[in-house]
């Protein structure tokens, strides 16, 4: 009889071993519901289905100057200035989704400044086909740009399973600051 105990025993064993595997490798709601990372390299172009995005350039600066627009923008910490080219690839879209995480995990949201809105690239309409050339801006400290990535996706809201494009921004060290960085309207030519 105590074999078949022992026999018993072991197989229990088993099965709650089995069930604590299967509960660690089960994907969570989270895990369901998170945006589809799409990863890409500074100057090359990242296709995210409904528009392809490449950095071009990432400058960062104290005092942020918009063309024809006054008084030049000043931080406390830095702007950093993320010039890139999109292009929508279906359909007209906005990209409403821009953001910088650092290397520590904290997430910096696109700047929200007055006359921003008008022409940065989040407020703008990207028609299919036609490649914009603009530029994002994050109020953030400079010293958090080394391993910062940044994130950008089309919808701000209701974006289960969206692509998010990743693109590390290959700053290595405490970048160069600029008293002045000028900010670069879109454009579509």
């Amino acid at each position: 009889m105590t074999g078949r105990k022992l026999l018993n025993g072991a197989l229990t064993l088993v099965v709650l071993v089995a069930i604590i595997g299967l509960y660690r490798v089960t994907p969570t709601q989270k895990d369901i519901q998170d945006p589809t990372p799409v990863n890409g390299i500074v100057g090359r172009s990242v296709d995210a289905g409904r528009f392809k995005l490449t950095v071009d350039a990432v400058r960062v600066g104290k005092t942020l100057k918009i063309p024809r627009s006054s008084p030049d923008r000043k931080t406390q910490t830095s702007f950093v200035v993320v010039d890139a080219t999109i292009t929508a690839t279906r359909e007209p879209i906005h990209l409403n989704w821009v953001r910088i995480r650092s290397a520590d995990g904290v997430s910096y949201l696109g700047a929200n400044r007055s006359g921003l809105d008008r022409v940065d690239l989040t407020s703008f309409q990207f028609a299919p086909g036609i490649p914009a050339r603009g530029s994002f801006v994050v109020e953030m400290p400079a010293d958090k740009l080394p391993g910062a990535t940044l994130q950008v996706m089309e919808k701000s809201i209701m974006n289960d399973l969206e692509p998010q494009v990743n693109v590390p921004l290959d700053v290595k060290s405490s970048p160069e600051v600029s008293p002045v960085v000028t900010f670069n309207r879109v454009s579509t030519s």
